[in-house]
Order: C-alpha cells, then structure tokens, then sequence
C-alpha cells in the first residue's frame, strides 16, 4: 500500500493536544485493515501526517481490529 493511500484520523492541528490525553492517532489501509505486521507503515504513514514533530509513539500503542492506534497522538 502506498503512504498516500492511507486514511489518517485524529492528526488536524485543531485536535492535536500536547498534554497528556492528546487525541489518538488512528491509521487504516485505505481498502480495509492494515496488518499486525504492518505496524511500521503504519507510524510512517503517522509521521508523515503529523508534520515535521511527528506521531509520539509510545509502548501503549496497539493493534485493534485492523487499524493502528498510536495514543499519545502528534507530536
């Protein structure tokens, strides 16, 4: 899949908070679910979005039903 055909919610500067409980970053495969295996993808697709800051990963990041969820969302 191409970085561009990605679907990127959560990463709009209005939404993008740099407390603790900024909103999460959810990326998802444009035609269904990314893989588990697809995690680094998934953050560049993330890092990308985000701007020159970046997602903020963390060990609290994860998998659910085909989309990864980074929840310390932008950097």
């Amino acid at each position: 899949m191409a970085i561009g055909a990605a679907v990127l919610s959560g990463c709009s500067p209005a939404t993008v908070s740099h407390a603790p409980g900024a909103r999460e970053v959810r990326v998802t495969g444009e035609a269904g679910s990314l893989g588990f295996d697809q995690g680094a993808q998934a953050k560049k697709i993330a890092n990308a979005q985000c701007g020159p800051r970046g997602v903020r990963s963390s060990i609290n990041d994860r998998y659910e039903a085909g989309t990864w969820v980074f929840v310390e969302g932008c950097a």
